[in-house]
């Protein structure tokens, strides 16, 4: 097992070395800064460690969020290029929606949703309002707003958790997150669209 996690860690700093690489200037506008503090595993009898778990939590949140903005852009979306990266968005966190509820129906954990928790959220409001190369700007936009809370959360699962499923689901996602920052990034220039001149939707 300390293995596993050792090969687990390993594996994520080649990941993010690899997208720092990839990512050029862009990469540093979005150097990531996830939580520096190691986390403990639970005692014997314990369950999942309350990091983890708010973790998993705020994970489900962001990844509900995204599937229904992915579901909408693939549905609204005027240009085919922004269209398809929504449904691969919709696609995606859809599948890792599905991951964490495994996950937490493993460890007999609650998870909330948008309802329950009342997180507001205007950026999908907007989507569903907008149409033509409205929407496609509003969808892009959300995108690179949400790209850095996003991938300091996952960058942190996957660095942080003493729990080896959420090391790999972290290390999943947030390579997912960022390739659909990247298209996202390249979609939205023509349009005058930049990270630093984004706002960041809520972060759940």
């Amino acid at each position: 097992m300390r293995e596993d996690t050792r090969m687990m860690r390993r594996t994520t700093l080649l990941l993010v070395g690899a997208a720092a690489l990839a990512g050029g200037a862009a990469g540093a506008q979005t150097r990531l800064t996830p939580d520096p503090t190691p986390r403990l595993p639970p005692q014997p009898g314990q369950g999942m460690a309350i990091a983890d778990l708010r973790t998993l939590q705020r994970a489900a949140l962001f990844c509900e969020a995204q599937a229904e903005a992915g579901q909408i852009g693939a549905q609204r979306a005027a240009a085919p290029a922004v269209r398809q990266l929504a449904q691969s968005i919709a696609a995606d966190h859809e599948r890792f929606r599905q991951d964490i509820a495994t996950l937490a129906a493993e460890r007999r954990l609650d998870l909330p949703n948008r309802a329950a928790a009342r997180v507001q959220d205007p950026s999908l409001d907007t989507l569903r309002q907008a149409s033509g190369d409205g929407f496609d700007r509003a969808f892009l936009a959300r995108q690179l707003g949400l790209y850095r809370p996003m991938a300091e959360l996952f960058q942190t699962m996957a660095s942080n958790s003493p729990d080896p499923a959420l090391q790999r689901l972290g290390i999943s996602v947030l390579a997912a997150v960022r390739a659909h920052f990247e298209t996202a990034r390249t979609l939205g220039e023509p349009m005058g669209l930049r990270v630093e001149t984004i706002e960041t939707p809520p972060q759940y």
